[in-house]
């Protein structure tokens, strides 16, 4: 009777993770559309990262209060993580010189940054500050959807198997980014996953993602003679 009970309640809890990761991918992609035409080429990358961020961090928080569960329990833990640290520098210093060599092709400068600013533009770098505070909360939203709700949500159902399930979507959200990109998002979402499986937190990887992503930002410009 007990072990019936333990997979009624795993049953349900996998069937709420997925029907709200459905709901969440949809709107992430099909929010953008709503976006006004007149736009700034910054309101228009608030907007996409607000999708983001609704999609993929308050509805998993909204869905953690309304069945009762913690905070915890998609990786929003901080205690018992500081050991953690060196995966992860770890692994930012493999990306480090990938993402040196790919700045300097044709395909990712004229991709990144995302917030594109011009020569003598006066309010770029304030643009580009509130763009940061956008994109920073969207890794937010990244990691804890896919390592926390996925991975954390469906370990307990699916074990280890809940990184793979996770990756696939996470693969999917880059499809519109180059190919090589979308080709490291496989190799990213597996690791990713296992780290946040083991740590049973998703705080790391926000890190390890904001990193890179400023790294990518950075070079960009240099490259373009912003900085150098």
């Amino acid at each position: 009777m007990t072990n019936t009970k333990l997979g009624d309640d795993l049953d349900r809890r996998t069937i709420v993770i997925f029907v709200a990761a459905l709901l969440s991918l949809w709107f992430a992609h099909f929010g953008l559309r709503y976006v006004p035409e007149t736009s700034t080429r910054l309101a228009e990358l608030c907007w996409w990262s607000g999708t983001q961020i609704v999609s993929y961090l308050i509805v998993p928080l909204i869905v953690v209060w309304l069945v009762g569960w913690k905070p915890s329990d998609i990786g929003w833990k901080f205690r018992g993580t500081s050991r953690h640290w060196k995966y992860y520098v770890t692994l930012l210093a493999i990306a480090i010189p990938f993402v040196v060599i790919a700045s300097t092709t044709g395909e990712f400068q004229e991709r990144y940054p995302l917030l594109e600013i011009g020569r003598g533009q006066p309010d770029a770098w304030a643009d580009l500050r509130i763009w940061w505070i956008f994109y920073v909360l969207q890794f937010v939203a990244v990691e804890t959807f896919f390592r926390g709700f996925l991975v954390l949500g469906l370990a307990k159902r699916f074990g280890q198997m809940s990184i793979l399930i996770a990756t696939i979507p996470y693969l999917m959200i880059h499809f519109t980014k180059p190919p090589v990109e979308a080709l490291a998002a496989i190799v990213g979402g597996i690791v990713m996953g296992f780290l946040a499986y083991r740590t049973k937190s998703v705080w790391w990887g926000v890190a390890l993602h904001v990193a890179v992503a400023a790294l990518m930002d950075f070079l960009s410009l240099g490259h373009k003679g912003f900085i150098w």
